[in-house]
């Protein structure tokens, strides 16, 4: 495969995205995923006649991947809140009637989650229960973070519908 002159500038200057990209998410192993992103992101660009500024574009490219990388990171956050209000609640203490409502709560989020479509439920569980990432869930299932983030928060919503139901009943 001949090397185009975006991909050629690209490995040129490579350590000057590297640094860019690890100067501003602070993590060697994230920047150069983003890297790998950025390079994916330039190769799949098909004419490259048409960018004047290849430098340039090189770097808007970068910029934008570390962009993305933190809105992903802040849906992850509103997202692992939402889970943390929905499992964790506080506990003042531990009573007999306390235990029968957690057991009944969690029958309830467990007859949620099998009512749920398996892939969702095997991703949300995958990632919440097994600490799995976005990234490593998408590249063992085939399929893109998006479509993980969209598995996920089907789930979250129907556990804060769950939420919502034994809230009012109580």
């Amino acid at each position: 495969m001949e090397l185009t002159r975006l991909l050629s500038n690209f490995a040129a200057m490579r350590p000057r995205v590297e640094a860019l990209t690890r100067g501003r998410v602070g993590c060697s192993a994230t920047a150069e995923d983003l890297v790998q992103d950025v390079w994916i992101r330039l190769a799949s660009v098909r004419n490259d006649d048409s960018i004047d500024n290849h430098t340039a574009f090189t770097m808007q490219a970068a910029k934008n991947a570390v962009i993305g990388h933190f809105r992903k990171q802040k849906r992850r956050g509103e997202i692992d809140a939402e889970v943390q209000d929905l499992l964790w609640q506080s506990v003042d203490e531990i009573s007999p009637e306390r235990v029968v409502m957690g057991r009944d709560l969690l029958r309830a989020v467990e007859t949620a989650l099998q009512a749920m479509p398996e892939k969702s439920r095997r991703i949300f569980l995958m990632n919440r229960l097994g600490g799995v990432s976005h990234r490593e869930i998408a590249r063992r299932l085939g399929i893109s973070e998006e479509a993980v983030y969209y598995h996920i928060r089907r789930v979250v919503e129907r556990l804060a519908e769950l939420r919502d139901t034994l809230d009012s009943a109580s």
